[in-house]
């Protein structure tokens, strides 16, 4: 089965990340370090300590989200 992967641009860095993985992730299949207090792999999903909010622009549209994003 083909992977299929979306591009998304990280300080600056264009990466081909798998489709429905979240930001953070992605980031971290690149070996970009980012800091986090709440994320743990074994648990859900849950961005409740805002510590990994980032800005995203789509189209001219910037939204603030956590890095647990898809």
């Amino acid at each position: 089965m083909e992977r299929k992967t979306v591009n998304v641009t990280i300080d600056g860095r264009s990466l081909d990340a798998e489709e429905g993985n979240t930001i953070l992730l992605a980031a971290r299949e690149f070996g970009m370090h980012i800091p986090t207090l709440c994320y743990m792999d074994h648990l859900s999903p849950y961005g409740g300590c805002r510590l990994c909010v980032v800005e995203i622009s789509n189209n001219g549209e910037t939204l603030y989200r956590h890095l647990l994003y898809p």
